[in-house]
């Protein structure tokens, strides 16, 4: 399975990928909601979006906006240490199919992510990515 991951904190965004890297995932770890944009412009393709909510240059609900209006089916899952609920209410109105509060563990990400996977392949969505094994 092939994640985006973007997220502005030097020690959490690393420290997450790693672990989905331990768990068998094909991560890209960049650092900001433009970043992110471009990595699905130029065609990468993923079988999940993690936006941090809140980043330099494009936070993750703009990130999320144009991710959207570029693929509408691709999954995006948003989080953040210290949004409020209008920004959680707009990450998840903007098509965030979970807004996570950090700090999370990461098996409760794992089982939304696993979760995705298998609606996907349910509704014949193609998996672009790694699965699992």
């Amino acid at each position: 399975m092939r994640i985006l991951l973007a997220d502005d904190d030097n020690r959490f965004g690393p420290v997450l990928r790693n672990e989905l890297e331990a768990e068998n995932y094909y991560v890209d770890l960049v650092s900001n909601g433009y970043e992110a944009v471009l990595r699905v412009i130029d065609g990468n393709k993923y079988d999940v979006v993690l936006l941090d909510i809140r980043m330099p240059l494009l936070d993750g609900r703009c990130a999320l906006s144009i991710i959207k209006r570029l693929d509408p089916e691709m999954p995006v899952i948003t989080f953040s240490g210290g949004a409020g609920k209008q920004e959680i209410n707009d990450s998840l109105r903007l098509g965030a199919v979970k807004c996570l509060s950090k700090p999370f563990e990461i098996k409760e990400l794992k089982y939304h992510i696993d979760s995705l996977c298998l609606r996907d392949q349910s509704a014949g969505r193609a998996q672009p990515g790694k699965t699992l094994t």
